[in-house]
């Protein structure tokens, strides 16, 4: 028995509402309901009886079909007759292809039901592992669920991070590029990834997770990196490559581990290895007391340089860069530049530019795996767009000229020594700076125009004045070892810059014209007149002051190495060591395939004494069973 309450109001205000609900509920008193009772059946007998209902009301359809065309009928003449017939026909037709269509649908649901629990769990684990596959080894399981060892992946984002779950099976499961030979079971293709990356091993007999690198990738275990074989314990941080963080989880083995309330995340593993960069102290040149800003910025460039290092790398690019401590002798800021090993030519970057060609190398470096993944050879870019190869301008040197001859306002000449970015003379610069009379002459002034000459004997006498003078730069000399290579200068479109009042963001740099030859002797004969008001400050600065003179060009196109010629100077020798490594680990490989051969043979040779030994006792079983007695032995024959 079945029963509505309907809530009505006798407010002429809900008249609507309630004429609704009463409309409603005369709908509702008209539904009737079969009920039926539950009677559990055979899933497989249910559907074979409705194939067969199915089938039997389809064929019915097809007789009234034909009936209705008559004994007669027949489908050539039909179709040679008129449009009706055709249309019946092809009515037929498709009520046939949907009766065989659903008939396989049927069988293949029937053959479902009828499978086994062993084929069902086959099927499962088949499927199971196609995903597995093609997720890159991911584990279908929650974190929660898993009894496996497993890494968890960490990220900044809080909605991707412990959402990819990485289980290990007993035994050694390989982690590394794609490779088509030798391929891992978990596979990754991120910056610092390489083949054959690392081999994770779960031992049953002690209990026990280890991580061995391989290849000399870039494999760390709680910010420290690791070049031999290292046991992992529960919370432990571990880092592949550049990018992939993971924290290390060992079910049921919890007791061992670290110990943590909370697991820790990837800020915590960011941190620490920060923490471990800083503590192992300055780069190569720098000074031992740094501010903490530096120190993190040092530590931040090393990861970034290493990156920059293995797209290099996997490129075959004759590039090693690594981080300095730079101290700007104007300002005294200290700061990070990254040195840069082209081939035999060694460059400076500052670190925006190293940042901003970062990026670019990282899109290189996606262009060239896509290509790998295609099977098709990538296309070096032009110079001119290539982030290893730096042709644009840079600072190649500077010489600096004190100004305390301008305070008297008599000339001042010499050839001042350029020193270069990496400390070492560059070459020489000739310059004159020249006192201007109030025409514009520089002299020389004789007895009858003593007005004019802009000598003064008190400094002091020129504030308030405006005065004149001439910077003249003419002629620049490189050293030829050390802006050479093999009689080739290293430089070409160079130029010279300079302004009066280095602290003065608002001056223009002065500029010569580029000098294109190429050679390491330039004239330039650049004159400028420069008119500056004297004040205290100005004054201060011209008696205490300098004028810092910059060399600036860029790199030939003519020294830069291209892919494919000798490697030589840090990029061989850094290759060099990276290739000793390999070779140490295929001897240590080597070494323990030979112990495990020698251990197999050793196994053979027992089984073999084994086989022997069976054949033996086999033969004295069967004596007896042929029914001839062995001969008595002679007895020795007396005297």
């Amino acid at each position: 028995v079945h029963g509505m309450i309907a809530a009505l109001s006798p407010a002429s205000i809900c008249y609507p509402e309630t004429l609704s609900t009463l409309k409603f509920a005369d709908r509702i008193k008209q539904v009737k309901i079969k009920s039926a009772k539950n009677v559990s059946e055979d899933p497989v007998a249910e559907m074979k009886k409705a194939m067969e209902e199915m089938k039997e009301r389809m064929n019915a359809e097809i007789a009234a079909l034909k009936a209705s065309l008559g004994e007669g009928y027949d489908p050539n003449a039909a179709a040679a007759g008129g449009g009706g017939l055709e249309e019946l026909q092809k009515m037929l037709e498709e009520q046939e292809e949907a009766e065989s269509k659903m008939k396989q649908e049927l069988e293949a649901q029937i053959r479902q039901l009828e499978e086994s629990v062993g084929d069902r769990e086959m099927r499962a684990t088949a499927i199971n592992e196609q995903w597995n596959n093609a997720l890159g080894g991911v584990s279908m399981l929650r974190k929660e669920d898993e009894t496996r060892p497993y890494f968890v992946n960490l990220h900044e984002d809080d909605r991707v991070a412990e959402t990819l779950v990485y289980a290990f099976d007993e035994g050694a499961t390989l982690i590394g590029r794609a490779d088509k030979e030798n391929p891992p079971k978990i596979e990754f293709s991120g910056l610092g990834i390489v083949k054959n990356h690392c081999t994770v091993t779960v031992t049953a007999d002690p209990p026990g997770v280890f991580i061995e690198p391989h290849n000399n990738s870039r494999t760390s275990v709680n910010g420290h990196r690791i070049t031999e074989r290292t046991e992992l314990f529960h919370q432990n941080r571990v880092w592949l490559g550049n990018n992939y963080a993971f924290r290390f989880c060992y079910p049921m083995r919890e007791i061992y581990g670290e110990g943590r309330e909370e697991d820790p995340g990837y800020f915590a593993a960011e941190a620490e290895s920060a923490e471990i960069a800083e503590a192992a102290g300055p780069a190569e040149g720098g000074d031992g007391a740094l501010s903490a800003m530096i120190r993190h910025k040092l530590a931040e460039a090393e990861k970034k340089v290493e990156q920059a290092n293995i797209i290099a790398t996997d490129l075959e690019r004759d590039v090693v860069f690594s981080p300095k401590i730079f101290e700007n002798r104007l300002t005294r800021e200290t700061d990070i530049v990254v040195h840069v090993q082209l081939g035999m030519q060694s460059l400076v970057w500052p670190w925006e530019k190293f940042s901003v060609r970062l990026t670019e190398m990282v899109t290189v470096w996606n262009e060239w795996q896509q290509c790998e993944a295609r099977g098709e050879t990538y296309v070096e870019r032009e110079p001119g767009n290539d982030p290893f190869v730096d042709i644009e301008s840079q600072l190649i040197g500077e010489t600096v000229v004190w100004l305390n001859a301008l305070g008297n306002m008599v000339e001042f000449s010499a050839d001042t020594s350029i020193m270069s970015v990496f400390g070492q003379i560059a070459g020489k610069l000739a310059i004159e700076i020249n006192p201007c009379d109030r025409n514009g002459g520089t002299g020389p002034w004789e007895d009858e125009d003593d007005d004019l000459d802009p000598f003064v004997d008190d400094p002091q006498a020129l504030v308030g004045t405006t005065i004149m003078f001439e910077c003249k730069v003419l002629t620049v000399e490189l050293d030829e070892g050390v802006c050479g290579v093999e009689g080739t200068c290293k430089y070409d479109h160079v130029f010279v810059r300079y302004k009066f009042n280095n602290d003065d963001q608002d001056e223009p740099f002065s500029k010569t014209e580029e000098d294109t030859s190429g050679t390491f002797s330039m004239n330039f004969n650049f004159r400028k007149v420069h008119k500056v008001l004297v004040t205290k400050e100005v004054l201060q600065h011209i008696l205490k002051g300098s004028v810092s003179f910059q060399l600036w060009g860029s790199l030939s196109t003519k020294v830069i190495p291209s892919k494919g010629e000798a490697q030589s100077g840090n990029a061989m020798s850094s290759r060099l060591e990276a290739k000793k490594r390999d070779l140490e680990q295929l001897e240590k490989v080597v070494a323990d395939l030979q112990k495990q051969l020698e251990q197999r043979n050793q196994t053979i040779m027992e089984k073999n004494r084994e086989l022997l030994e069976l054949d033996r006792q086999i033969a004295l079983k069967q004596q007896p069973s042929d029914g001839a007695e062995a001969p008595a032995a002679e007895a020795p024959a007396e005297g």
